[in-house]
């Protein structure tokens, strides 16, 4: 993947900062986005292999700005890494439930978590068209492909929403070289595992067979398989990453 460019949304932590740094590690130049500030320097990467930047994927102008910017100062996106997502908890850790869930939350999830994953795409599909190679790889969940046991419905909705987006985009585009698959990681450690509690996790993780949570490097390393050049026969496929909690 030498010089290739990558865009990793949600990249300041978590599964999006474990993915940046795997994509950097296998060549790549890594474009990362999120809303919260992200200081390079402090994460050990060097201003040369990525670019940082602070925004909302939510927001339609800063994509096209984002866009503009990656194209002018880098040139093509070959690889999107849509990773950036939000899971609503109450003050007791706990998701709302359906009768509970309000419309505000449900059209916010929606729209971060699965109208953003359409946008991005649509906006760097047809520089990938034009080389003939591109690589989507989107975050799914466990909660998407089965049931939650923590996650609701609203973000459960979100999540199997991108397992058909992918699918859609990979028939669609599999003619142009561009692959679209997902990751769907069960439990794994990150700030978003966090807020159910220590006590959520620990019972959780008696349940899986590994008996034990997942690590957002675990997670990056099957994104960046997906992304390598030769993974151009795996397209609308779904990785499952869970430790064996949900089989298939």
């Amino acid at each position: 993947m030498k010089s290739r460019i990558a865009l990793v949304t949600g990249a300041a932590k978590g599964i999006g900062l474990a993915t940046s740094k795997k994509l950097i590690s296998d060549g790549c130049h890594v474009v990362m986005v999120d809303r919260l500030p992200i200081d390079l320097s402090k994460l050990g990467i060097s201003s040369n292999n990525a670019l940082a930047f602070s925004g909302d994927v939510s927001d339609a102008a800063f994509l096209l700005r984002l866009k503009e910017q990656i194209e002018s100062r880098l040139g093509t996106v070959s690889i999107l890494v849509n990773n950036a997502g939000i899971s609503p908890k109450r003050p007791d850790g706990r998701s709302s439930g359906i009768l509970e869930v309000t419309l505000d939350e449900w059209s916010k999830v929606l729209m971060i978590n699965l109208t953003t994953v359409m946008q991005l795409s649509q906006l760097f599909l047809p520089g990938m068209q034009a080389q003939k190679f591109g690589r989507i790889v989107s975050l799914s969940s466990l909660a998407g492909r089965s049931k939650s046991v923590v996650a609701g419905p609203s973000y459960m909705a979100s999540k199997a929403g991108v397992l058909g987006l992918m699918r859609a985009i990979a028939s669609e585009m599999g003619p142009f070289g561009i692959t679209a698959n997902c990751v769907a990681p069960g439990r794994i450690l990150t700030d978003m595992a966090m807020q159910a509690g220590e006590e959520v996790n620990r019972r959780y993780a008696e349940q899986i067979p590994v008996r034990r949570l997942g690590t957002a490097e675990e997670v990056a390393d099957a994104i960046a398989f997906l992304c390598a050049e030769s993974s151009g026969f795996i397209n609308g496929a779904t990785i499952d990453i869970n430790g064996g909690f949900f089989m298939s």
